[in-house]
């Protein structure tokens, strides 16, 4: 009994190794469909220390390169999501035979093991490919989100730059300060950032030219980045830094059209099919689109006759009136996007 005591417990557990994935290289090319041709290849490729997602035009040149390290856990995920998957096994070409899909291009999916190469192409949609090796395009898909969003420090640089040449700080701020920031995880990527600085004067934007009081006042902003883009700037939850008005204050907007020029409105007007006892007014049109088209109320909707002469060549020559309202600035950008125009 002793000595079957003594052989048991001489037994090892079996060590199962650690596979060595150091010689492991991973392509994944994006290419043809319907895309700008400053994107018509794109392509990844995975060594173990690090990842790189480069952007070519069909030219050749380089329209961006984004590249991160990769941890040997990061590394390790992505291989073995191959291994997984048992990509050796598939076949060379899921796209022969099939319908042919015009608008989305290619993918070529590469494995480099040592002195063995096993390349994969398919359409670059989903749809024909057996369920391991769509695992392993989202695993590459997952990949290139990673390389190509921006890190804490360039979000930051970002901000920043943004901060500084915006007009309040560039009037008469100084310190700007680092509080913290929030990476959303939304698609597109967003960064909430916030900020504190000194401006020594009282007010917002830039006061060149107006009689301001001279005042130590500390501010507090707070930005949205997207996909490298600041998308929106607010000083002391009351102003706009991006649209430069009050939050919740109301503006005068001026439309001026053209000749033998149909307005959005009196095009949406037309295509109605409303049949009135009194036609409307235009400014009643103008009323009735933003509200049914936006949910945005106008106010103080005004034609005004210029009273100049003016010539008739269509759409170089202006009419002889335009059109003047008011609308709460946190709303106006679709009013701005079809050619209103702030006055003041």
């Amino acid at each position: 009994m002793f000595i079957l005591a003594v052989s048991a417990a001489c037994v090892q557990t079996p060590v199962t190794p650690v596979p060595d994935n150091s010689r492991v290289e991973i392509h994944y090319k994006l290419y043809g469909g319907f895309v700008m041709t400053t994107y018509a290849v794109q392509e990844l490729v995975v060594t173990e220390d690090k990842a790189t997602f480069t952007i070519m035009s069909g030219d050749g040149n380089v329209t961006a390169k984004y590249e991160k390290a990769l941890t040997r856990d990061q590394f390790n995920a992505i291989v073995n999501v191959f291994a997984d998957n048992n990509f050796t096994s598939y076949g060379d070409r899921y796209e022969e035979g099939q319908n042919y899909v015009t608008d989305v291009g290619y993918a070529d999916i590469t494995l480099i093991q040592g002195n063995q190469t096993k390349t994969v192409i398919t359409y670059n949609i989903n749809r024909y490919m057996p369920d391991g090796l769509i695992r392993i395009r989202e695993k590459l898909q997952e990949t290139i989100a990673y390389v190509s969003s921006p890190g804490e420090s360039e979000v930051r640089q970002i901000a920043e730059t943004w901060i500084t040449g915006a007009p309040t700080y560039a009037y008469d701020g100084s310190g700007l300060a680092f509080v913290n920031s929030t990476r959303l995880e939304s698609s597109p990527l967003r960064d909430l950032l916030t900020y504190r600085f000194t401006s020594s004067h009282a007010g917002y934007g830039n006061r060149s030219g107006t009689i301001v009081a001279q005042a130590i006042t500390e501010h507090t902003i707070r930005v949205t980045t997207i996909d490298r883009n600041v998308d929106s700037a607010v000083i002391d939850e009351r102003w706009d830094e991006m649209g430069q008005f009050l939050i919740g204050s109301a503006l005068s907007l001026s439309y001026q059209p053209m000749q033998c020029e149909r307005t959005v409105w009196q095009t949406w007007e037309a295509n109605s099919g409303r049949v009135y006892i009194r036609a409307p007014t235009d400014e009643e049109i103008i009323r009735h689109y933003y509200s049914s088209v936006y949910g945005i109320d106008v106010m103080n909707v005004t034609k005004v006759d210029s009273g100049l002469m003016s010539c008739e060549a269509c759409s170089v020559c202006p009419q002889t009136y335009h059109f003047g309202l008011t609308v709460n600035a946190s709303v106006m950008q679709p009013l701005l996007d079809e050619g209103w125009t702030r006055i003041g």
